[in-house]
């Protein structure tokens, strides 16, 4: 069962445009989200309590949600 989706498509495609752009701020931002769907990705392997489990699994998928925002305004911008 996958918790995180880890999709390699064109989202790929349009944060490597946004790097040879110039636009740092929105750049900035999809990196954070992407670091944030890491650590909840690594801190959920680790958890043993149900609470923390929980609350992994809802950081990431938060961060995920984030993450698909910022590169539909990417795509539109």
């Amino acid at each position: 069962m996958k918790l995180f989706q880890r999709e390699k498509n064109a989202d790929t495609d349009v944060y490597k445009r946004l790097l040879s752009r110039n636009d740092n701020s929105l750049v900035q931002e999809i990196a954070q989200a992407q670091q944030e769907i890491e650590d909840a990705y690594n801190n959920f392997q680790n958890a043993s309590d149900p609470d923390l489990i929980d609350c992994y699994i809802f950081r990431g998928n938060a961060a995920w949600k984030r993450y698909q925002f910022l590169l539909r305004q990417a795509k539109m911008g």
